[in-house]
């Protein structure tokens, strides 16, 4: 996480707000080619674990054999509608300075062809995931949090165009990183065999899944890249540059959650396979719970200093950076609710009866950001339409979803949202007072984040979690100095 912020801090010092911003709308436009990576991620995984689960070895090389063939087509038609149709819109359409097109057409292909790199690699990223290996996901995420670092050094050295040397070396950081995951896909897990295979009984087997993944995240991709080509229409790369420096900061904070529920996810897919639904039930709340938690113990001490924090961490901060950035982190508490649900989702199969609704609420997120930009408003509105449609969009998928594993309502508050709340409330009224008492200096802003943490961490332990959950944390403690005193 650290990482990450510093060397957002490094690129943009170097690069400018202008090329920073220039940076984030072409890259993402670039995303929009590629935005259903995700859902194939999530349907590989998927049948992955589902054979694996079954003990079925030969029907997991089918399924990775034939899915390394699929994206190697599927990276075809990408590079094929990115040089058309994406190239012409770079061209024509984006808002970007004379002088700095052809560095942004540079940048673009640079990212297409990363793109595609990482679309042929994720059925080797899927096996690291369902073998629950996270200690080479770990591993190599921190490599290339180091490695984008070293990249934002070099290109305050380079001789020439910072932009196109930034996107030339960000490419091979991700051919470095992929190139990794599939050697080591080839070399330690036996279903990792290429062999050209074309099974159509097993494509239309996984079709539904995979094309109710592409519906679901073609919205996604429409709310997160359009809104992105809206900002630079109606306000230009300044106002991109904002937008990219709260999506880094909300980045960075996720990973936490983002990570520990990637380590729950394989055991919900098995729990469902194995017929567990105890089980799954409990990892459900367990996981919706503690992720939010967590996220928000990272949260709010950023709500709180985020002014002091933005001055301390960049040279130049964007205008409505401050903003931006307290609204896309109240959009990712949020969203923490969405993970577990959609991962069962995923589990079921059954995503005719899922996607539609689901996709119809958070749809509503573009035309309505267009609507009010037209109409003159700023472009904190964008935010504040994201966060609220969300809200509405997580009440809607809770309901879908307890249709298949009937899981209590009333539990589910009981468990769940009453424990966050009450940690919410009680954290949120220690902060305010101490933001209140403490004065707005580095030093005592330092103080303010750590009491803040401190006091999350504490009504946590008070309020989050059950006497039972208290007994095993701290006997799992004495157990682990016990065992290290034998030791020494």
């Amino acid at each position: 996480m650290f990482i990450s912020l510093y060397t957002s801090r490094v690129v943009l010092d170097k690069l400018g707000v202008e090329d920073f911003g220039i940076f984030n709308v072409v890259g993402g436009l670039a995303a929009m080619f590629t935005f259903f990576s995700s859902s194939l991620s999530n349907a590989t995984q998927r049948f992955l674990n589902i054979e694996l689960g079954q003990n079925n070895l030969d029907g997991a090389k089918k399924v990775f054999s034939q899915y390394f063939l699929f994206y190697c087509i599927i990276a075809i038609f990408v590079i094929v509608a990115a040089e058309t149709i994406g190239l012409w819109f770079v061209w024509n359409k984006l808002v970007i300075p004379p002088d700095r097109v052809v560095a942004a057409v540079c940048v673009y292909q640079f990212t297409v062809l990363s793109l595609c790199i990482t679309l042929i690699g994720i059925v080797f990223n899927s096996e690291i995931v369902v073998h629950e290996n996270m200690r080479i996901y770990s591993y190599v995420g921190i490599f290339e949090g180091v490695a984008k670092l070293v990249v934002a050094f070099l290109i305050s050295v380079s001789p020439f165009d910072r932009l196109i040397v930034y996107g030339l070396l960000l490419l091979i950081t991700t051919l470095a990183v992929q190139g990794y995951y599939a050697y080591y896909g080839l070399k330690h897990y036996e279903e990792c065999q290429i062999r050209f295979i074309w099974d159509r009984l097993l494509l239309t087997k996984t079709s539904s899944i995979v094309g109710w993944n592409i519906v679901s995240t073609t919205v996604y991709a429409v709310n997160d890249s359009g809104i992105n080509i809206l900002l630079n229409i109606f306000f230009g790369p300044a106002v991109n540059a904002a937008r990219a420096v709260s999506y880094q900061v909300s980045s960075a904070v996720n990973s936490f959650a983002i990570n520990f529920f990637t380590s729950v996810r394989p055991q919900i897919f098995k729990s469902y396979a194995s017929g567990e639904r105890e089980y799954l039930i409990k990892l459900f709340f367990n996981s919706s719970k503690f992720s939010f938690m967590l996220l928000w113990m990272l949260c709010l001490p950023i709500f709180f200093s985020i002014d002091t924090i933005l001055h301390l961490w960049l040279t130049e901060v964007p205008e409505y950076a401050n903003v931006f950035t307290v609204w896309i982190l109240g959009y990712s508490l949020i969203t923490v609710f969405n993970n577990p649900v959609w991962t069962i989702a995923l589990a079921i199969g059954d995503l005719k009866r899922y996607v539609p609704y689901e996709s119809c609420v958070s749809l509503m997120v573009f035309p309505l950001s267009y609507v009010a930009l037209r109409c003159g408003c700023s472009p904190v509105i964008v935010f504040v339409i994201l966060f609220s449609i969300r809200c509405c969009y997580i009440l809607v998928v809770l309901t879908i979803i307890n249709r298949y594993i009937h899981f209590s309502g009333y539990k589910y508050l009981q468990n769940v949202i009453l424990p966050i709340a009450k940690v919410v409330f009680v954290s949120f009224l220690i902060a305010f007072g101490l933001s209140r008492l403490l004065p707005d200096t580095l030093p005592y802003t330092i103080l303010l984040i750590f009491l803040i943490v401190s006091s999350v961490i504490a009504t946590i332990w008070i309020f989050g979690i059950t006497y039972s959950q208290r007994n095993y944390i701290v006997t799992f403690i004495i157990s682990k100095f016990t065992n290290k005193n034998q030791v020494l």
